[in-house]
């Protein structure tokens, strides 16, 4: 063995020797700890210092270098089991706390929370002997501490929330105020600390959500999201009557806008909201609602005024609107008919007929309905259509009348309708002549009553038509037509003139009369004539002989000054021959004093008349006059 290997091997020696030597250092020093630990539990445990005692025996238990007391060790841990139990559940529920709280799980937190509490009540409210040493182990973890920390951190989380959900427009998420509601009072310094601060805090969102939702428009979300919170804050035993009160206010303005700006649809949509809103909550606005009321009664009156001016269809329009809040049947019923009796061709289209017509006319109230309406449309058919008092809308129809001839007027003949029947006239263009046709409403059916080509005609009395100048009879003959059971027909014709006393001639102008005179002095075109000191000046084309005249013609209303010779007047005058051919009622004696009050009405008298008539005359001579007299044009002598 050379020197270099002895005195490597002396130095590995060396280095076990000082490596033995440290362990037993080391397990000396352990085995100085555990019983030294061993002897501070026993004098905590006789302090009735028991957690700490607790804590020195597992040390102590723990130390493996010495077998020392184990039994009294043992024995004292198992004394003590409660506290380490104790120990154990708190030390766990405090890693829990501070592993969700660190995560923001509020929920999870509040779940462990729920634990401690319980915990805490089985612990330290057991009243055990080891129940009062609860709080200090609870302490040696930091639990009340974590606790309050993290319970305001979640404060201080959750009350941002609300400002970043009015920035973003988050409205529908108010988790935030209930999880603030779950944090004890004691983390706010109190109940009352705690609701001042939230009450305060949860208005200020509330009124600057709803007056958001306002602003943009958002009405129906405005009132879902008030009834959604009034019942949420409910739920949890708050009035929130900030709410209640920020909804009637906004709503208020809405609809003062509304009304403003005069919008009725919108002003019923939100009114309509605002009712449905009230109902859903269950509460009443009693101010809101007869405000709502005023406004519609205003809005009735303005379509009332529409309706008045005959604006019908914004009348209706409006009527419609406001139905929505309130019944306007009635209203609108009244308005559609009083437009289908001012524009009748409305109840055609009623009733489905789309087509073009014409000569349209109509009313209201009549023929057994609420409305009627008459017209023309292609080929000359002829429509009737009625109202019924329920509504329904009968037509009636008739072909009858020629396609051929252009009708001039259709109208209602209201001598010969009833108050259940009418019968409307056509009226036809002929040349010089009218096409008259008549229809009567009968049995279901626009039936034909007559038709006849003529100048005009008049209704008798006695329901009787006196024609004018039929088509193919006589100038001078009137046609009578009489009812034969459904239809007219001719019976007769009767002379067109009347026959009248010349004393009367101004009260007919323009008609054809029949009358007998005495013509004075004759001539060709002209002639004067008088019967009973009336006279007339005769016009037309034909020679007038002296002597007495029947003749026809026809006074138009104009005159002629005549002068009249004087004459040697007999004391009594001559008896008027009676007129022939004059119907019995038309010939009548005729006061002479009132016939010289006429005269004396139209005459002009000169001076020398008037001193003539003053000095009186014993032989009665009538001087010459001048007067204004009757100018009639003769169609023919008889």
């Amino acid at each position: 063995m050379t020197m270099k290997n002895t005195l490597t091997l002396r130095n590995l020696y060396f280095f076990i020797c000082i490596v033995l030597l440290l362990l037993i250092g080391y397990k000396g020093i352990h085995i100085y700890q555990k019983i030294e630990m061993m002897d501070q539990a026993e004098r905590w445990y006789a302090e009735k210092k028991l957690v700490q005692a607790e804590a020195a025996y597992q040390k102590a238990r723990n130390n493996r270098s010495l077998l020392y007391k184990e039994d009294l060790l043992a024995a004292r841990l198992q004394e003590l089991e409660p506290i380490t139990s104790m120990k154990q559940s708190l030390s766990s529920l405090d890693y829990r706390l501070n592993e969700v709280g660190e995560a923001g799980d509020f929920s999870g937190f509040m779940n462990i929370y729920a634990e401690l509490l319980d915990t805490e009540s089985t612990m330290a409210g057991n009243q055990g002997p080891y129940a009062s040493y609860y709080d200090e182990i609870a302490a040696h973890y930091g639990i009340p501490d974590d606790v309050k920390r993290i319970f305001l951190q979640f404060i201080s989380l959750f009350s941002g929330e609300a400002d970043e959900h009015l920035d973003k427009q988050q409205y529908d998420d108010n988790s935030f105020k209930w999880n603030l509601l779950k944090i004890p009072d004691s983390f706010y310094g109190g109940e009352k600390q705690k609701n001042e601060k939230l009450l305060s805090l949860f208005q200020r969102y509330d009124e600057s959500v709803m007056t958001r939702l306002a602003g943009g428009g958002q009405y129906t979300e405005l009132l879902n999201w008030s009834h959604a919170m009034s019942s949420e804050y409910a739920s949890r035993s708050l009035s929130a009557a900030w709410i209640k009160d920020k909804t009637d206010g906004l709503v208020h303005i809405m609809l003062q806008k509304d009304a403003e700006r005069d919008r009725p649809a919108d002003f019923i949509s939100h009114a309509l909201g605002y009712k449905d809103y009230l109902s859903r909550s269950e509460r009443e606005n009693t101010d809101i609602l007869k405000y709502i009321q005023h406004q519609i009664k205003q809005w009735i009156a303005s379509a009332d005024s529409m309706l008045k001016a005959d604006n019908y269809e914004d009348a209706i329009a409006l009527y419609e609107i406001l139905s929505g809040y309130e019944d306007m049947t009635k209203k609108l019923q009244a308005a559609h008919l009083a437009w289908t009796i001012h524009d009748p061709v409305r109840l055609f289209h009623t009733a489905g007929m789309n087509g073009n017509f014409s000569f349209v006319s109509g009313g209201g109230n009549r023929f057994g309905g609420l409305a009627y309406a008459v017209g023309i449309a292609e080929a000359n058919t002829l429509y009737f259509a009625v109202m019924n008092k329920d509504e329904t809308v009968q037509v009636f129809q008739n072909r009858d009348f020629p396609s051929g001839i252009a009708i001039q007027q259709v109208s209602i003949e209201e001598s010969l309708s009833t108050q259940n029947t009418p019968v409307i006239l056509v009226e036809g263009d002929m040349g010089s002549l009218v096409l008259y046709s008549a229809y009567e409403v009968r049995n279901s059916n626009l039936t034909q009553l007559f038709e006849f080509t003529a100048e005009g005609y008049q209704v008798q009395p006695d329901k009787t038509l006196l024609v004018n100048n039929l088509d193919g009879a006589s100038p001078e003959e009137m046609a009578i037509f009489e009812r034969q059971g459904d239809q007219y027909g001719f019976t007769k014709y009767k002379l067109n003139y009347t026959d009248i006393n010349i004393a009367n001639i101004e009260q007919y102008p323009n008609e054809k009369v029949r009358f007998t005179v005495n013509v004075l002095k004759g001539g060709y075109g002209q002639a004067l004539a008088e019967r009973g000191g009336h006279y007339v000046f005769l016009n037309g084309v034909m020679n007038f002989p002296e002597g007495s005249l029947t003749l026809i013609g026809t006074f138009e209303n104009d005159y002629q000054e005549v002068e009249i010779p004087g004459s040697q007047t007999p004391a009594a005058p001559d008896p008027i021959e009676p007129e022939t051919n004059q119907v019995e009622e038309d010939t009548m004696d005729l006061d002479q004093t009132e016939d010289l009050d006429d005269l004396g009405a139209t005459e002009e008298t000169t001076p020398q008349d008037s001193e003539q008539d003053n000095s009186g005359n014993s032989n009665n001579y009538r001087a010459p006059q001048v007067l204004r007299v009757p100018q009639v044009y003769v169609y023919m002598i008889e």
